[in-house]
């Protein structure tokens, strides 16, 4: 089971090879809250957090599929969001995506 924030959707799966061989899932979730860097020393469009759409990708961990220890964003739109994911060095290029219908 995926945790996800309140009012986040998955939007988009996939996968990608980590090291070329370990298989591993990715998912793009969708939140209506871009949330911010919580840093002080950051202008208040960083640091705080913002009432609008975004998008956020989750990678799984390597020994456990099930597990998403580490992610990307926000990104402004699926779109946006998928393109980064098929261009990350090391995992681009290895990217399949689910189909799946898109809910953006």
């Amino acid at each position: 089971m995926v945790r996800l924030n309140p009012g986040e959707t998955i939007v988009k799966e996939g996968t990608f090879l980590y090291d070329e061989q370990v298989p591993c899932r990715l998912l793009i979730v969708h939140s209506k809250v871009q949330y911010g860097t919580g840093d002080y020393q950051d202008p208040p469009e960083l640091a705080n957090d913002q009432d609008c759409d975004a998008f956020y990708i989750k990678f799984s961990s390597t020994t456990d599929v099930n597990h998403f220890n580490s992610g990307s964003g926000p990104f402004s739109s699926l779109s946006e969001a998928m393109t980064y994911a098929e261009a990350a060095p090391g995992l681009g290029h290895t990217v399949r995506w689910i189909d799946q219908p898109e809910q953006r």
